[in-house]
């Protein structure tokens, strides 16, 4: 796949923080050895007329819900083969969902509204069919038949609302989603489609029917709308909280009997600040009796301590994936390879508010921990009642609470639902990496014994990095993909297939992404390329990484890198040694486990060995303590040797350094006379030293041939001989001369005309 390299706004904070660790030096040869995070790859998409909200794959096609259309396309280029439009709706107080409104056109009240889609489904249960739920005609839905043919949305379209099932008020179980937020799950339990549904409701928006908070209902069996089992199938945030306590849906998930929602809202009814919580209640419990909320936190602390005296907190979340762990992650995080995951992207909030800054984690939540956790034994002070549902002062389920101990997803009467306030922790799985970045969505696969996770962030940037528990690792694909940010509604398809891919939305874009890596010509140096994860099958041929099957005429090789050498300061030293060479360039010290070891790493210059500081040297630096030679030699060779493979660089040199001159020869004995050393090699070394009867002369500027410096003061009027330090070189010169500080007497004239003055100073 053909790569072309473009700017793009921004490097990724990571290589940024390599440069400044740098300190500065070899800042240059860092970047051009760093991955090329501004390069553009040519990948499948498809590009909407309006935002896409939601994405569903369907037999060999992709199903997407935008903003008063759904589309669907192939899933092999993503052309699209069908559209079907759903908006604008002229919307009217005395219109049915499903009623033809053109009449009410002109009539006051009447307005045009645009459909956002708030959730895309597909049931297989009764008939193969798309159901679309949008944010007009008070948040019901309308199911899309696939017949034959699966690209077919529009020859049988069926809106879902059957008024004399929604006459109770407050009930209307046909009045699915809210146009504030919603999260929608579908699930087959025992012959029945339920839908398990978390609206965002306020009192302002709520349609002429009242929505739900949290919700089940049954597809009825006549697929014409929907049905609550019993009066207590939802539960709805008390009137009087609702506009100051809204609760956001934030993903849903079931995995083994259980339904889970994440939401974001506040800490209590009167806090300002924001957390995560977790929501679960049994898939076969109509009556949520089960149900049960407990806060999330994502921490970071100094080296993973979990008592450590200090941790950050990201409170918010922002997107969730669940998948399975890969061998490596879960031996390192205590579970089996066909455990539940729940990869979850959070960030940290501003002050009393639930919009995120630019600071993000990743955390890894193994299901059976969360449940383990919510099945402990609980007492007054971890657990009360939910308060935002029942009020402040509502007690009974304290007693019923504590009769059990949960062991299972076991519906029972004598349950109340409740909230804990213990906070279940889990540590940033990157170590940091992305505190000054903003994720925006998550999902994972696994290759081989690797999980991999796909991460996107506001600035619409893709990353692809393996998930270590222990250690760190820095993404392996890493690319502008739209100015757009990424969607929480990211899809992973075939994950286990070599033709695997990502379906990303920034937009009105959606992209596809192979999951076995890009290419590797974004990698630029050797051991960032041999250090890519095994499936993305990079070696290194012709100081290029490639593919093998793009190196047909050379050595590929995934095992040895070659050290290179950039640059080198300072060029020359003196004789007497004492020098600190830095040598920058990359790949030093490479080891194919992806450690860093300079234990063989040895530096010559010509025959003489440059003594390495250990300390002080990086995969792109190198320092080393020069030591003393004979006599002058120009041009030698610097000749760095890895023990796998040797660099060399000529471009330095043993010199002399000598004075030939000093300008002036005396001065006032206050100092600060500019005294000028004319000489060779006097810009040779690291540093240098002038003094003047033991006083520094202030350096002021520096060449190969000329030194300059202000002279110190003196108390006496003597001479003194100058002295030249450069590293462990010394040389002496000319005596400099302090005489006294001349005198003024006398100034004449003392006044003159504005335009023109001369004055002669009389001095002795």
């Amino acid at each position: 796949m053909k790569a072309l390299a473009v700017l793009g706004p921004g490097l990724l904070v990571h290589l940024l923080t390599l440069v400044q660790k740098s300190g500065g030096e070899c800042k240059e040869a860092l970047v051009k050895s760093a991955m090329n995070v501004n390069m553009k790859y040519q990948l499948p998409n498809f590009t909407a007329e309006t935002p896409i909200q939601n994405v569903v794959v369907h037999q060999h096609y992709i199903y997407l819900g935008a903003v008063n259309y759904i589309y669907v396309l192939n899933d092999t280029d993503l052309q699209q083969v069908a559209e079907y439009r759903t908006g604008p709706v002229l919307e009217h107080p005395e219109c049915l969902p499903c009623q033809d409104c053109s009449h009410k056109a002109n009539a006051s009240g009447g307005v045009w509204a645009d459909n956002v889609n708030m959730a895309l489904l597909v049931d297989t249960y009764y008939d193969d069919q798309l159901i679309s739920c949008g944010s007009v005609r008070r948040g019901t839905c309308r199911r899309h038949v696939l017949r034959s043919d699966a690209a077919d949305i529009r020859s049988e379209v069926h809106c879902m609302f059957s008024p004399q099932a929604d006459e109770e008020p407050g009930r209307c179980p046909d009045c699915v989603v809210s146009a504030l937020g919603t999260k929608v799950l579908l699930s087959e339990k025992d012959r029945f489609i339920n839908f398990f549904v978390g609206n965002t409701i306020s009192s302002a928006h709520l349609p002429g029917r009242a929505l739900h908070s949290i919700s089940v209902r049954r597809l009825k069996e006549t697929q014409d709308g929907f049905k609550f089992l019993t009066d207590q199938s939802y539960i709805d945030v008390l009137p009087e909280f609702r506009d100051s306590y809204p609760i956001k849906y934030v993903h849903a998930f079931e995995s083994n009997h259980f339904i889970y929602f994440l939401t974001v809202q506040r800490e209590t009814l009167d806090a300002q600040t924001f957390h995560t919580r977790i929501v679960r209640f049994c898939s076969v419990d109509s009556g949520l009796h089960s149900y049960v909320e407990m806060p999330l936190e994502c921490i970071l602390t100094e080296k993973r301590r979990r008592r450590s005296a200090r941790s950050e907190v990201f409170n918010i979340l922002q997107a969730a994936y669940v998948g399975k762990p890969g061998t490596h992650l879960a031996n390192q995080i205590g579970v089996n390879l066909d455990d539940d995951i729940l990869y979850a992207v959070f960030a940290q909030s501003k002050p009393d508010s639930a919009e995120p800054m630019n600071r993000s984690a990743v955390c890894a939540f193994p299901i059976k921990l969360v449940n383990e956790f919510f099945n402990k034994i609980v007492n007054k002070n971890n657990v009360r009642c939910l308060q935002h549902f029942y009020g402040p002062n509502h007690e009974p389920c304290f007693n019923r609470t504590l009769l059990r101990i949960p062991s299972g997803c076991e519906v029972r009467s004598d349950e109340y639902r409740t909230e804990f306030t213990t906070a279940l922790q889990r540590v940033d799985l990157f170590m940091g990496q992305f505190n000054r970045v903003l994720l925006t969505s998550v999902s994972t696969f696994i290759a081989g014994d690797l999980t991999i996770a796909n991460l996107g962030t506001s600035e619409g940037r893709f990353m692809q990095v393996v998930v270590f528990r222990s250690g760190s690792s820095t993404p392996h694909v890493n690319f502008r993909l739209d100015s757009h940010p990424v969607s929480p509604e990211m899809i992973v398809q075939h994950p286990l297939n070599q033709n695997g891919y990502t379906l990303v939305v920034t937009g009105k874009t959606i992209t596809k992404i192979p999951l076995n890596g890009l290419g590797c010509e974004h990698f630029q140096s050797c051991s960032q390329c041999l250090s890519a994860p095994p499936f993305v099958q990079c070696g290194w041929c012709h100081n290029k990484c490639v593919r093998s099957e793009e190196c047909p005429s050379g050595v590929w090789t995934q095992d040895v890198c070659h050290p290179t050498i950039y640059e080198v300061f300072p060029t020359t030293a003196p004789l007497e040694g004492g020098t600190t060479l830095t040598i920058c360039g990359w790949d030093f010290g490479f080891r194919r486990n992806n450690k860093f070891d300079l234990k063989k790493t040895r530096i010559l210059l010509g025959n003489e060995s440059c003594t390495l500081t250990l300390s002080e040297s990086t995969a792109n630096t190198l320092k080393c303590t020069v030591g003393p030679a004979m006599s002058e030699h120009l041009n030698l060779s610097i000749i760095i040797s890895s023990g796998r493979g040797t660099a060399q660089y000529t471009a330095f040199s043993y010199v002399d350094p000598i004075i030939t001159s000093v300008s002036p020869s005396y001065g006032p004995k206050t100092g600060g006379t500019l005294l000028t050393l004319t000489g060779k090699y006097l810009n040779s070394g690291n540093s240098r030293h002038i003094s003047i009867g033991g006083k520094t002369c202030s350096l002021k500027s520096v060449s190969e041939s000329v030194l300059e410096c202000y002279t110190p003061a003196q108390t006496t009027t003597t001479e003194f001989p100058i002295k030249l330090k450069i590293d462990l070189a010394n040389r002496e010169t000319n005596s400099f001369n302090y005489r006294e500080d001349p005198i003024v007497d006398e100034i004449h004239p003392t006044k003159s005309f504005i335009r023109h003055v001369n004055t002669a100073l009389i001095q002795r």
